[in-house]
């Protein structure tokens, strides 16, 4: 029997991507996809036996991590992975704390995630992306952490080249598949790991650099 999912996902072409993918699956099979908390608790039902969640943050109404108690309660024996592109520290512990089982960054990679939603059900354990590990590892060791400047992550990288380059966030947003909210949070995370206020200060600080 295949694995069944839900997937919680506002982004309407990952969903449309996400759900192409599953449908040639034979080892995993999504059983409810929907773009909100709000729809997810409308459409919900205890037939569908779903085994993981898995779980995006930047949703409309109820984000992804106000979320997990929501879905705790209806499936108290699954698996929550949320499924993201934010990966501050902040962010990361709170979903652990509510009781995530998993912390994925979104790559396009469905072949991989397809593989780690196997080795969760049939191993169990929790699913880590490598970023997410090592900022969990980071979080433990503090005389490391508070010697070492924070690294951007890829999707904070993405967006301060295009901010140099003179793009507004909605043209970000346009570029990278994310909305405007989401943009404005990386780079209120950005702002704090380089120790800066403003855009003006951000694009003063990349002035004489190369971004990587």
């Amino acid at each position: 029997m295949p694995i069944h999912i839900a997937i919680i996902e506002d982004d309407p072409v990952l969903r449309e991507e996400m759900t192409a993918y599953f449908a040639k699956s034979s080892m995993v099979k999504c059983v409810l996809m929907v773009d909100s908390m709000a729809k997810f608790k409308k459409y919900f039902r205890k037939f569908m036996d779903i085994h993981i969640v898995l779980l995006d943050i930047n949703l409309p109404g109820i984000s992804g991590s106000e979320g997990i108690p929501i879905v705790r309660r209806l499936l108290p024996q699954a698996d929550i992975i949320m499924h993201t592109v934010v990966d501050d520290y902040d962010t990361i512990f709170t979903c652990i704390c509510c009781g995530a089982n998993g912390y994925l960054i979104k790559d396009g990679d469905f072949k991989k995630l397809e593989n780690t939603l196997v080795e969760l059900f049939e191993n169990g354990g929790a699913a880590l992306s490598p970023t997410v590990a090592r900022r969990i590892l980071s979080y433990f060791q503090p005389n490391s952490r508070n010697t070492q400047p924070e690294v951007l992550s890829d999707h904070e990288l993405q967006i301060s080249r295009l901010l140099v380059d003179g793009l507004t966030y909605q043209q970000v947003a346009e570029a990278l598949n994310l909305s405007v909210n989401g943009i404005r949070y990386h780079i209120k995370n950005i702002y704090k790991k380089l120790h800066v206020h403003s855009k003006g200060a951000l694009l003063k600080h990349f002035r004489n650099r190369t971004i990587p």
